[in-house]
């Protein structure tokens, strides 16, 4: 008689401890989500006071300058861009791929190109992007070729 008390009150206590360890697991994943959309936005706003900047030169005169901050803020996508791909899926992957290749015909490599140029004009996302653009620039020519 004494052991028929023991089983319900083990029963509510671990539907007790279930109940609570679910509920701070909500809490935490809600969290998460909170702090990943808040990281998006942010980057977002990153990025459009940065193309702001480049708009604002350009409008003051200064193309080159203008130029040379879009060239930045798209050497930054694609090095992001690029450390993303290992968790990306086949397709993704495709689809990434093909666009650095496509970017690698129109994109002039300014860093390789500018050996007068002062290593200081070229920081070393841009350096990284070329690197990036040259990889996909020689797969899409050795597919062309094969």
């Amino acid at each position: 008689m004494r052991i028929d008390w023991l089983a319900p009150l083990v029963g509510i206590a671990v539907v007790a401890v279930t109940v609570a360890a679910a509920r701070a697991y909500l809490n935490f994943e809600r969290d998460t989500h909170t702090g990943q959309v808040m990281t998006a936005i942010l980057d977002r706003v990153y990025e459009d006071q940065q193309l702001s900047l480049a708009l604002k030169t350009l409008h003051d005169g200064d193309a080159a300058g203008a130029a040379r901050r879009l060239d930045r803020l798209l050497c930054e996508h694609i090095v992001h861009l690029d450390s993303q791909m290992a968790f990306a899926d086949d397709k993704t992957r495709q689809t990434v791929n093909a666009t650095f290749q496509r970017l690698a015909l129109v994109r002039p490599n300014v860093v390789a190109a500018s050996a007068a140029g002062s290593a200081a004009d070229y920081n070393d996302d841009q350096i990284e992007a070329e690197r990036i653009l040259n990889r996909a620039r020689v797969t899409n020519h050795t597919a062309l070729v094969n």
